[in-house]
């Protein structure tokens, strides 16, 4: 039984071009790349207008396939709209292995630092780090991703790593690694100055805590539940902490006789 024919996309059915006054801007330092294999200077397709489609697919769930989005770029709207050539199937299909997506990251940052926060505690209003949550997940891998495997050859995936600034509410950094690549050497390899890194206790290590300490930013971490420590002091808890669940606060010497010479901060238990 054949399936249902696709509809075109049409211009009427499209979104999100009001958020392209921004974009386009930024996106313009990405025109020439690439074209040092265009010899003949006959590239119609550039980068900054690959990016621009693929944005315009992501704000826009009809376009659920190659085709739908080279037919999309059929429309004279999204061509005058978005400065876009009509693109071939084959030229989308190109794109992904002339472009190196690796250009998009001072765009992504340039973006990050125009945002405002979207919620604040008054709480914070003296804190001067960045709250930036860190964490790795895994994902499904594909069959011909090789490079994934972590097991055996039925067993592949690939781990995301993710910071995630809370109080703007967006991701700012990520790396796809295999999955058997350690959190910690991913985080340790990415440090910025001016951060609080809230992590999961997958990262407890006393060397990658050093570390955030000598790139001048602090850390939040979730102990494991062997970890030693040497209490140094005794807080008194007041009642906003107690209302919200804390149960402690000590000053502490963290590590055994064997690792506690490798964090040289002092640091705090709750």
């Amino acid at each position: 039984m054949a399936g249902k024919k696709r509809d075109k996309p049409k211009s009427k059915d499209l979104r999100g071009f009001k958020y392209f006054k921004v974009l386009s801007g930024m996106l313009e330092t990405l025109h020439q790349a690439g074209c040092e294999r265009d010899r003949a200077h006959n590239r119609i397709l550039h980068m900054d207008q690959y990016m621009t489609l693929l944005l315009m697919y992501m704000f826009n769930p009809i376009c659920s396939s190659l085709r739908a989005l080279q037919e999309a770029s059929d429309l004279k709207k999204v061509q005058r709209v978005l400065n876009v050539p009509r693109a071939s199937l084959g030229s989308l299909s190109e794109a992904a292995r002339v472009f190196d997506s690796e250009l998009l990251i001072s765009v992504i940052g340039e973006l990050v630092r125009k945002l405002t926060p979207v919620r604040r505690d008054s709480r914070l209003n003296d804190f001067d780090q960045i709250i930036t949550l860190v964490d790795g997940s895994w994902l499904r891998a594909v069959p011909k991703m090789t490079w994934a495997l972590f097991q055996d050859d039925k067993h592949k995936s690939v781990k995301a790593h993710v910071h995630f600034e809370l109080l703007k509410g967006v991701p700012v950094r990520s790396a796809i690694t295999d999955a058997n690549t350690p959190e910690t050497k991913v985080l340790s390899n990415s440090l910025q100055p001016g951060r609080l890194y809230v992590l999961d206790r997958g990262y407890f290590n006393y060397d990658l805590y050093q570390q955030i300490i000598d790139a001048d930013s602090s850390f939040v971490a979730r102990a494991r539940d062997n970890a030693v420590f040497e209490v140094i002091e005794e807080r008194l808890l007041d009642r906003d902490a107690l209302n919200v669940g804390i149960v402690r606060d000590a000053v502490v010497g963290m590590g055994s006789k064997f690792t506690k010479e490798k964090l040289e901060l002092r640091g705090r238990s709750t």
